[in-house]
């Protein structure tokens, strides 16, 4: 059933909170389109130039990325996400939550029922922001709402978010992405991961930032079954979650040599921009949909029919959760979800 209650929603603020937000925000993307070309450099200058004082103020930072464990990254993370300026970013981005499955409903599912999600977030976008104001506004949330004792639902240490590997590795990106806790997206990984627990996972991953647009929504689903297929192995519930605005606040070029480095490697390693042409977040409005949960049968061994069947399931009730809820995003009253492959 459509929601018509808004769970959350940051329509109220001041000049100066959406100002810190804007900046807050910023960080992520500047960061972002920064680091490749600081790697790099960092990279030539140790080659070249290795006792040089510039080398170890550039491949520093660069060489201690590579060092530090992912899990610093995670706890730091989120002191950093709870602070002030971090948490007007919803604010920035006018933005607002509806759930059919409300987040004391995860939370009991997870921690009294033990059952286990795999969360389905389309589409990826350049930088995930509406998944950012997800877990902002969850580690923001007051304690007697009970969201703070789950802290479910949204990339945490209770659901983290599966990644490309490539992401797990590469110095500052990692540290960027670890900050909302992060796993391996191999399929190794993610089934035992569903052993014990819940993940969050962009099913059409870092491909769909070149199939939409501003002006268009796709998402890379079509061949995209495996997590159907974890989800019966395991007996794991998914949840489908559409991101309104992820490929609105930041537009990236589609086409060159960097383009097709990006797909390759699975990392955005191509030129984006937002706000007055820079990477800068504009300011959109963001919406956060989750839909009720998809119950399939716990099948061990399932036939490619089985998968077919119930990916074909999951397509629908992620049309009618689109459907559902495009009006409440002024940027996509008028759009059509494509499903590609």
């Amino acid at each position: 059933m459509t929601s018509t209650v808004v769970h959350k929603s940051f329509l109220k603020s001041t000049a100066g909170e959406r100002l810190l937000g804007f900046a807050a925000a910023s960080v992520f993307s500047v960061t972002y389109y920064l680091a490749p070309a600081w790697i790099l450099c960092a990279v030539v200058l140790a080659a070249f130039r290795p006792f040089d004082r510039l080398t170890l103020v550039v491949a520093g930072p660069v060489f201690v990325s590579l060092l530090l464990p992912s899990s610093i990254a995670a706890n730091v993370g989120k002191r950093v996400l709870r602070s002030y300026p971090f948490q007007q970013i919803p604010k920035y981005f006018a933005y607002e939550e509806y759930h059919e499955f409300s987040d004391d409903d995860v939370g009991k599912a997870i921690h009294i029922s033990g059952d286990r999600f795999v969360f389905a977030c389309h589409p990826h976008g350049v930088f995930p922001f509406v998944a950012t104001c997800a877990m902002l506004s969850t580690l923001g949330a007051p304690s007697d709402t009970g969201v703070s004792r789950y802290e479910h639902g949204q990339p945490s240490e209770d659901t983290p978010t599966a990644v490309a590997s490539v992401l797990l590795r590469i110095p500052i990106l990692k540290e960027i992405t670890g900050m909302f806790g992060i796993i391996d997206a191999s399929s190794d990984v993610l089934a035992n991961r569903l052993k014990r627990g819940s993940f969050a996972l962009y099913v059409g991953g870092l491909v769909e930032i070149f199939l939409s647009s501003r002006e268009r929504e796709t998402v890379v689903l079509r061949r995209r079954k495996g997590f159907i297929k974890l989800a019966l192995q395991s007996g794991a519930k998914i949840v489908p979650v559409y991101l309104f605005g992820n490929t609105t606040c930041l537009s990236a070029l589609t086409s060159g040599p960097l383009a097709a480095l990006s797909r390759k490697f699975g990392v955005s390693l191509t030129l984006f921009w937002g706000r007055w042409g820079l990477p800068l977040p504009r300011p959109v409005k963001l919406v956060y949909a989750r839909g009720r949960p998809i119950d399939l049968p716990h099948i061990p061994n399932p036939t490619q029919a089985d998968i077919d069947k119930w990916h074909l399931h999951y397509c629908d009730k992620l049309l009618t959760l689109f459907d559902a809820y495009k009006s409440k995003n002024p940027d996509y009253a008028n759009k059509t979800l494509d499903i590609a492959g």
